[in-house]
């Protein structure tokens, strides 16, 4: 029986498993045992590709982090400037004047992401230093320091997100055709051995584990941005 493929989708947990499962058997074997070398050697390959992965998840749980502080600096302006603007407007809310910047009510504008929220309050700046008030002309530079802090941390979550995937398709699947290479390589040569030496016909596959699958990896990345209500 031919042994299985592993998967690019496999944690490198499960790659690991069989790894170390093929190693110790082929060393408890004196017909097999100069071939675990060769396994031992993508063992300690295995460890540098998971620091790589763990240090690609790093980044993108930070990037996440940085978003979800500033969406949490910007909701705080959001509302702050809303205040301003009503009590300027004797407390209407349909004022034209607020309803230019609150199309929609100011605690809906703040249950937007991030990335959505900035596309609203974007103009703000501007538009707050043209206002008669002084407490709004104040609020100006305020929303524009938000709007970029905000802006950089929806770039570096872009960033780390590509930085992962990167990391998948240039060591993390690189390595799993790798380790599937050796896997038949092994297996080719257990088989011309078990052929050569009147071994069991199933001998060559016993080295290798059957019926291990694993769930498909999946980083620990931070919460979905939430779709802007009523859109």
């Amino acid at each position: 029986m031919a042994i299985r493929t592993l998967r690019h989708a496999e944690s490198l947990d499960a790659i690991w498993e069989e790894l170390v499962y093929t190693e110790a058997r082929l060393m408890k074997d004196e017909h097999a045992k100069d071939l675990a070398a060769h396994f031992a050697s993508l063992l300690k390959r295995w460890e540098k590709v998971q620091q790589g992965q763990r240090a690609a998840w790093r980044e993108e749980i930070v990037a996440q982090a940085w978003v979800d502080a500033e969406d949490d600096a910007l909701d705080d302006t959001v509302e702050t400037v809303g205040r301003a603007l009503l009590a300027a407007d004797g407390y209407d809310r349909k004022a034209p004047r607020f309803k230019r910047y609150f199309p929609k009510a100011p605690n809906a504008v703040m249950r937007f992401g991030l990335e959505s929220e900035l596309a609203l309050v974007r103009a703000w700046p501007d538009s707050l230093r043209g206002e008669r008030e002084d407490e709004l002309q104040a609020l100006g530079p305020r929303v524009a320091r938000d709007v970029q802090d905000g802006e950089a941390a929806v770039a570096a979550r872009t960033a780390a997100a590509a930085g992962r995937a990167d990391h998948r398709v240039r060591e993390i699947v690189r390595f799993v055709d790798d380790v599937n290479g050796a896997r038949r390589s092994a297996y080719g040569e257990l088989i011309q051995r078990a052929q050569k030496k009147g071994l069991p016909a199933d001998w060559p596959s016993r080295f290798f584990r059957r019926g291990s699958y694993d769930a498909p990896a999946r980083p620990p990345a931070g919460p979905a941005e939430p779709a802007p209500p009523n859109e």
